[in-house]
């Protein structure tokens, strides 16, 4: 026989050796034996004294779970079957049963390394998020405030105060003229005084609304530059203008 034979038998041999071989406690290599003998209850025996044994690492101690969970589901205690897969699984969670093994013990087998999480890196703990400052308090240089909303309010007041006064004004001058023409063509001395005092009054009244008018669209201008172009913040804490009605017109208001 050549050599190369013999390297290939010598292979094959130790490929169809039994797993007994492979363990090193002697009562889980026994148990392991035996098992594959179908001699379950002595299987039994000798894997529980592998299991009381001392020095076993987590992959042998593994192993002896493995084929008591095996030993164990052969003889109909599928429970404590279980229990015993989840001991091994959790002692070596790549551990696996033997090529050999009934379908339906490695689909229990299966089942119960489902319920188990696979070992993974410790998870870092996360950021504690910044503390929010608390209501009231300043924000940190460099943080921007928002604006307060401002609108136009006292501006569009003004203009249609002066404008109702110019309408108003027109108005009265229109009638003033009206009754002037009256004046003029009357014949009767008391006829000619009454229409004279009624122009005279509305020429008055369209007088005193034609300075209202002008005054009030002359407000809204300025109303229009001040409340529409300031972009101090809302909590500023300088004065305030305000334009308020007053008798006879309007009036100005600076509050502190």
């Amino acid at each position: 026989m050549k050599l190369r034979d013999i390297l290939m038998l010598a292979a094959l041999v130790s490929a169809l050796l039994p797993s007994a071989a492979q363990a090193t406690d002697p009562q889980l290599a026994r148990g392991i034996a035996e098992y594959e003998d179908f001699e379950y209850e002595a299987a039994l025996a000798s894997l529980q004294k592998a299991a009381a044994a001392e020095g076993l690492d987590d992959a042998e101690r593994a192993k002896v779970h493995l084929y008591l969970g095996l030993v164990r589901y052969s003889l109909g205690d599928q429970e404590a079957a279980r229990q015993d897969f989840e001991r091994a699984i959790r002692l070596d969670y790549a551990i696996f049963p033997p090529p050999d093994t009934s379908p339906k013990i490695v689909k229990d087998f299966n089942a119960v390394k489902a319920g188990i999480p696979p070992p993974g890196p410790i998870a870092k703990p996360e950021p504690k998020p910044k503390p929010k400052p608390e209501p009231g308090l300043k924000p940190e240089p460099g943080t921007l405030r928002a604006e307060a909303p401002r609108g136009r309010l006292w501006t569009w007041i003004a203009a249609g105060v002066g404008a109702a006064a110019m309408i108003g004004a027109g108005t009265c001058g229109f009638l003033a003229s009206e009754a002037k023409k009256d004046f003029d063509a009357a014949e009767w001395a008391d006829d000619a005084n009454a229409l004279k005092s009624k122009v005279e009054t509305r020429a008055l009244a369209a007088n005193v609304l034609y300075g209202v008018g002008g005054a009030a669209l002359a407000a809204a201008v300025v109303l229009f530059f001040v409340e529409g172009g300031s972009s101090a913040p809302a909590d500023d804490a300088g004065g305030d203008l305000q334009i308020v009605p007053a008798p006879g017109g309007l009036g100005a208001v600076y509050r502190f």
